[in-house]
C-alpha cells in the first residue's frame, strides 16, 4: 500500500472538512498533543490556517524533514498546505488557534501588505519583547472571552482582535528587504491572485498568458509585478511552487519519481527531472535519499 501526505480536512486526527468561512477553534496545546503522547506527525491542512502560542517549554518543529528547536516564548504561523509536525517536551505550555484561510483573507483584504506577510511559516521568538508577548496574549485572551459571550457585533469585535493580534505580529516579523514598503495595494492584490491561482491549479496545463488572463492583465504585466516583487518571472514562481510540491511527495509518500511527475502533469518525467535538478542541483532520487 502506498504512503500518501497526510492531510487533515480539519484538526490533527480528524478528517472531517470545515467548511464555514468563520471558522475558529481554540485549545490548549495538551489537549491533542497528550492524545499522540507528545508527537505530532508531520501533515498538512488544505483549507485551515494555525497560530501556536508557546508561552514556555521545549520541543521541535519539523518541517520537510527539518528540524527546529523551539524557543519559547514564541509564536508560530503555519499557513495552508504546509507540511509540518511536532514533538513537545511535556513541560510545554501553549495555545492552539486554528481558523479557516478565508477568514484570515477576509480580516486583510483591505491591507495585502500585512497578509502577504503574516502568511508565511515562521516561528517568532520575544525572549527580548516581553512586553510585546505580553500584549499579544492580551488580545488573545480577548478573542477567547468573546468568542464565548454574547454579545452585540460579537464577529465586528472579533475581526478587529485579530487585527490588532496580526498586526503585532507583522511589525514583529516585517522586514524591510520584502521590497513590500513601496508597492500599492492593486499590484498586491494581482501577486497573491497569482500565487492563488499557481496553488489551485497544480494539476492543470495552465501557460503564464492563461494565469494572466485570469486577472485581466498581460502577461507582460504579470511578469513586470512578479520581478519587482520577487524578483523573479512569473514561470520561475510556477515551477518553484512545482518543485516545493514534488518535495512533499517525495519525502512523504512512498510514490515513484515518475508517479510524483505526473500527479504534478508533467508528461514527462524526464523533463521533471532534469526541471527538478536545476531547481535544486540534486536529482529526485538523490533528493529523496538525502
Amino acid at each position: 500500500m502506498k504512503k500518501e501526505l497526510t492531510n487533515f480536512k480539519g484538526l490533527y486526527g480528524d478528517n472531517q472538512a470545515v467548511f464555514l468561512p468563520n471558522f475558529i477553534h481554540h485549545e490548549l496545546l495538551e489537549t491533542r498533543s497528550k492524545m499522540y503522547d507528545w508527537e505530532i506527525k508531520e501533515h498538512l491542512h488544505t483549507d485551515l490556517f494555525q497560530i501556536f502560542i508557546i508561552e514556555k517549554g521545549d520541543g521541535i518543529i519539523i518541517t520537510d524533514k527539518q528540524k527546529q528547536e523551539i524557543s519559547s516564548p514564541c509564536i508560530i504561523t503555519i499557513p495552508t498546505n504546509t507540511i509540518h509536525g511536532f514533538v513537545f517536551q511535556s513541560n510545554v505550555k501553549g495555545e492552539v488557534i486554528t481558523f479557516s484561510e478565508s477568514y484570515l483573507d477576509n480580516i486583510f483584504k483591505a491591507s495585502p501588505k500585512v497578509l502577504m506577510e503574516i502568511s508565511q511559516f515562521r516561528q517568532l521568538e520575544f525572549e527580548e519583547k516581553k512586553a510585546i508577548f505580553k500584549q499579544i496574549l492580551g488580545y488573545k485572551n480577548q478573542i477567547l472571552q468573546e468568542l464565548v459571550d454574547e454579545n452585540i457585533e460579537k464577529q465586528a469585535i472579533i475581526q478587529l482582535l485579530f487585527q490588532l493580534f496580526f498586526l503585532q505580529l507583522y511589525r514583529c516579523s516585517f522586514k524591510k528587504k520584502s521590497g513590500l514598503e513601496n508597492t500599492d495595494n492593486r499590484t498586491l492584490k494581482y501577486f497573491q491572485s497569482f500565487q492563488k491561482s499557481i496553488k489551485s491549479s497544480i494539476t492543470e496545463t495552465k501557460s503564464i498568458v492563461d494565469y494572466a488572463k485570469e486577472l485581466n492583465i498581460s502577461a507582460v504585466h504579470l511578469n513586470r509585478i512578479c520581478q519587482n516583487l520577487v524578483q523573479k518571472s512569473a514561470l520561475q514562481l510556477v515551477q518553484e511552487h512545482l518543485i516545493q510540491e514534488a518535495k512533499k511527495y517525495l519525502l512523504n509518500t512512498s510514490y515513484s519519481v515518475s508517479e510524483v511527475s505526473y500527479l504534478l502533469n508533467f508528461n514527462d518525467p524526464a523533463y521533471f527531472t532534469r526541471l527538478f535538478k536545476k531547481q535544486t542541483g540534486v536529482s529526485p532520487t538523490e533528493f529523496r535519499k538525502n
